[in-house]
């Protein structure tokens, strides 16, 4: 970061500064990150009986919206840049640029295995590879303005940074918007996990289901189970102990809560049945279907 600054003062660089200002909030991204993991690490209490597993959702979400931020201020620097063009040192840019993409290398490469399984790993991650992104645009940038002399390649490789920043940052924001208000994790089907568990010996109907993402790697299931009435009393453990193991092996659901129910006599909860009429969809489908 300190290298890219002097080069990009030294040589008049907007595309070398955006660099520069991208690697210091790959700096806190990362210190961010790290953070965050500390504070989730700390025990459950009575206030907060899920821990403190949100903060790396809430640094992720800090982090991507920092990325904007930055492609914002480089949209703005190059349209000045673009109305009027500044003299830049070409070779200068290239060397500092060669430089800057041999380090994001290496940190993309040390972040990739972890940025698999947590978002806040992920968030700094992408800091990394659209700071990647901006050191092979600042090297391109540095060959055009060295040998064909052309100084508008400048605000124009800073533009296409800031839109690699925005299109690297989306995906990110969607993943964390979907934990924050808290939607069923993309991976789960939730059609299917009902279904499986209807399939359960004893168990009429898996209904007020309730998934959700804690934090990365830890996802919630509640569900009320209506269970046969008929079905003797010794055997409600064993079925509720079959219905756990399935969402959590078959699944991998960490946290599972299920009320039993053997009526719906004053339930007053939704009873959510959309995983019955899409299985009957998918039948009358395949009734369908000639062979």
């Amino acid at each position: 970061m300190v290298v890219e600054i002097i080069g990009g003062l030294f040589s008049g660089s907007l595309a070398l500064l955006a660099d520069a200002a991208h690697m210091f909030t790959d700096a806190a991204a990362i210190g961010l990150a790290l953070f965050a993991m500390w504070i989730s690490s700390r025990p459950a209490s009575v206030e907060r009986t899920f821990g403190y597993h949100r903060t790396e959702i809430l640094a992720a979400l800090v982090n991507a919206l920092s990325l904007w931020l930055i492609a914002g201020w480089i949209f703005l620097e190059a349209y000045h840049r673009l109305s009027d063009p500044p003299e830049v040192l070409g070779m200068h840019m290239l060397i500092v640029g060669a430089i800057g993409l041999a380090i994001n290398v290496a940190v993309v490469f040390i972040l990739h295995s972890s940025a698999e399984h947590s978002l806040n790993v992920e968030a700094a991650f992408w800091h990394v590879v659209a700071d990647l992104l901006g050191s092979i645009g600042v090297v391109i940038s540095g060959l055009l303005v060295w040998f064909l002399d052309w100084n508008l390649a400048d605000p124009i490789i800073s533009v296409l940074i800031g839109l690699l920043i925005l299109a690297s940052s989306w995906s990110l924001v969607q993943k964390v918007f979907q934990v924050l208000v808290e939607g069923t994790p993309r991976r789960l089907d939730m059609y299917q996990v009902c279904h499986t568990l209807e399939e359960v010996p004893g168990v009429t109907l898996i209904h007020d289901v309730h998934c959700w993402t804690i934090t990365s790697g830890y996802e919630a299931l509640t569900a009320h189970v209506l269970l046969d009435p008929s079905l003797p009393k010794d055997q409600v453990e064993p079925v509720l102990r079959r219905l756990r193991q399935i969402a959590s092996q078959e699944f991998g659901i960490s946290h599972i809560t299920f009320q039993v129910e053997q009526s719906i006599d004053g339930c007053t909860e939704d009873h959510h049945v959309g995983h019955l009429e899409a299985l009957q969809r998918t039948s009358t489908r395949r009734s369908l279907i000639p062979f």
